[in-house]
């Protein structure tokens, strides 16, 4: 089955990703998934122990499935059948290596609104994902 990758992290941005990414999947007919991210966690020599780590890791998660959960409650009242993913590591190859799996008709998500400068510099999750995915991107503003 066909589905629209929706990529959010709660920024506003995000927010209007899911909104335009769910009123065209319920268009087209097609179900979504929204997939959040996660930093990967690293803390540094002296930064606490096991128990600290696995502790931010935990919390971190909950978050993210918390956020997931809210998302997918606004986007069903549209209709769409709605499947929520979390993931860790770099926002830009999550997004590109999900992108990339044959369910995935098309992805959306928000862009942070960078200058230019600060682009060239940074980088963009949005401009990374543009560049590298097979399948469309949308870019919500």
């Amino acid at each position: 089955m066909a589905r629209v990758l929706i990529a959010v992290d709660g920024s506003p941005p995000s927010l209007r990703a899911l909104e335009f990414g769910a009123s065209l999947a319920a268009k087209l007919g097609v179900g979504i998934v929204l997939l959040n991210i996660m930093p990967q966690v690293a803390l540094s020599v002296g930064g606490g122990g096991p128990g600290t780590l696995s502790e931010l890791q935990h919390s971190l998660q909950a978050e993210g499935t918390h956020l997931l959960e809210s998302l997918a409650d606004k986007a069903r009242p549209l209709g769409v059948a709605v499947e929520t993913e979390l993931d860790v590591g770099d926002p830009a190859i999550a997004i590109y290596d999900r992108s990339e799996l044959p369910d995935i008709q098309m992805v959306v998500m928000g862009s942070r609104g960078q200058g230019a400068m600060a682009r060239l510099l940074l980088g963009s999750v949005a401009t990374k994902v543009v560049h590298t995915s097979s399948k469309p991107v949308v870019v919500v503003r």
